[in-house]
């Protein structure tokens, strides 16, 4: 079996960004491009590495449908690779087996929502499989809260009417897309194959990559053990940390500043020294500043500095945490304090354009012209109030482009007269949630920011391979995990940050990083 060999470099050192890109330039050298693959575990990360790719002047006349199986997920490669290929198990597929099996329904999922990770029961079936185990092994050793509202006998007995179903409608999940490659498909005949954020992959997965290197001469992963939070799921932290001591380092940060990154590694230390190697990780050179808050809803001279500076600055800033818990916490401590955000990966929790409509109404009221679409903005949030029924005699698809004030709207009968004596939007809304008013009028008056949302939240596993200028730590709610399962997650929490860093101290049973 073809051992691949591991570039290892902690979080910002350019293993994505860089290292491929640069590798793969080596590569075009000796073979041609059809047979160089990339691997990554998300879209994203497949799609950036594919832009960066194709930026090359190597690659000029090379388009984006010609890459589409060269760079990207594991799991696309594998279905690309099978005969009669499937559909892929989707949301319709599991409205269609609640009605078979009620039991499916006990966790409400919304189209938007629905994936393997969200609905609890195809994420048990998923980790199981990842870390090569029976429904009733990994029960033993999981985390039981993270299922709920299901148990191992409600999850045992909807196995085999999720099996039958994707047999009887010839559709697959995930898990099957890895192991129909490994047991049916021929070993692709390729040259190189580049595995980014290798760490990641489960048991399964090294499998599949293993077999499609059968016939490649050159065989990298590229990753960083430090960042192996992914065991529940079948990634093997111990692996890759000894393939690390014999590992080609990336030292050079371009991320963290001092502090950030001399945090980190008295983080990492422990680890370190466990498996008998030292790594040089060297910081950008701003130095930033690390902050100890007792909670998110204590007020404190560190509590201060946080807020001056997303209020008075343009910077990001990934407010992130382990438990569950502060998923809420969080939320609660932005709408008290007028702060706009949005889960990473999502749009923000208020649309931009509902904010500016409360922001440029009582403009418009005293007469500014505004954009066509400003005014469609207006129409969605107005309420019968000052809308005249059947907005006059032409749709707004029939309007020229351009802009309009409100005499034209009151004139040709789309307002009625008093809509200009509300100079409130919220005034003339339809029927919205107080507490959302409340919220937007917070915003306004912190100064609306009408630019890209700068404040985002996720927990600790969603937000890695990503980048912030500030990053805030909740600790206040955590898991009783591994003691290098803790330290793997603090690392990887911190390590988004370039400057500065907030630490919200842990008040539970557990504490990330404590044995």
């Amino acid at each position: 079996m073809k051992q691949p060999k591991f570039i290892s470099g902690p979080p910002g050192t350019g293993k994505t960004s860089m290292f491929i890109t640069q590798k793969y330039t080596e590569l075009l050298k000796k073979y041609s491009y059809n047979r160089i693959i990339i691997l990554s575990h998300t879209n994203v990360a497949a799609d950036e590495i594919r832009d960066e790719i194709l930026k090359l002047p190597e690659m000029e006349g090379i388009t984006k449908k010609a890459m589409k199986y060269k760079i990207c997920t594991i799991h696309a490669y594998c279905k690309s690779r099978l005969v009669g290929r499937k559909e892929v198990f989707s949301y319709e597929d599991h409205k269609n087996l609640s009605m078979i099996d009620s039991l499916f329904n006990l966790q409400r999922i919304n189209e938007s929502e629905f994936n393997a990770d969200k609905h609890k029961f195809y994420r048990y079936l998923a980790d199981a499989y990842g870390r090569g185990s029976t429904l009733k092994e990994h029960w033993k050793i999981c985390d039981k809260n993270a299922y709920k509202p299901y148990n191992l006998n409600s999850i045992e007995q909807m196995e085999f009417p999720y099996t039958q179903y994707k047999h009887d409608n010839h559709v697959c999940d995930y898990a099957d897309m890895i192991q129909e490659f490994i047991d049916k498909a021929i070993e692709p005949d390729i040259d190189a194959l580049i595995v980014d954020e290798a760490q990641d992959s489960n048991v399964p997965q090294r499998e599949a990559l293993d077999k499609m290197a059968t016939k490649a001469k050159e065989y990298y992963f590229v990753g960083d053990a430090d960042q192996t939070i992914f065991e529940f799921a079948g990634s093997d932290a111990d692996y890759y940390h000894k393939l690390s001591r014999d590992a080609e380092q990336l030292d050079q940060g371009h991320r963290c500043g001092k502090t950030i990154n001399t945090l980190c590694k008295r983080i990492i230390r422990p680890i370190w020294e466990h498996y008998g190697y030292e790594r040089t990780w060297k910081p950008t050179d701003v130095i930033g500043s690390h902050h100890h808050l007792p909670g998110l809803n204590k007020r404190c001279s560190a509590m201060e500095a946080l807020l001056d500076k997303i209020r008075n600055t343009n910077e990001t800033f990934l407010f992130t945490y382990r438990g569950t818990p502060s998923d809420s916490w969080v939320k609660k401590f932005f709408k008290q304090h007028g702060i706009e955000f949005a889960h990473v990966g999502n749009t923000a929790h208020v649309p931009k354009k509902e904010i500016r409509c409360h922001k440029l109404w009582p403009k418009f009221v005293k007469g500014a012209l505004l954009p066509l679409k400003q005014i469609k903005d207006f129409w969605q949030y107005m309420g019968s109030k000052v809308i005249v029924h059947g907005k006059g005699e032409e749709t707004f698809e029939e309007w020229v482009d351009k802009e309009y004030n409100i005499d034209y709207l009151i004139t040709n009968k789309y307002l009625k007269q008093n809509a200009k004596n509300e100079l409130d939007f919220a005034l003339i809304r339809k029927k919205t949630d107080p507490d959302r008013l409340i919220y937007i009028r917070k915003i306004l008056n912190n100064g609306y920011d009408d630019g890209e949302v700068r404040v985002k939240y996720a927990n600790i596993h969603t937000v890695k391979g990503l980048t912030f200028d500030n990053v805030v730590v909740d600790l206040t709610a955590t898991r009783q995990e591994d003691y290098f399962t803790q330290l793997r997650l603090k690392y990887v929490a911190y390590s988004r940050g370039r400057f500065d860093c907030w630490t919200v101290a842990s008040q539970g049973k557990y504490t990330l990083g404590v044995r």
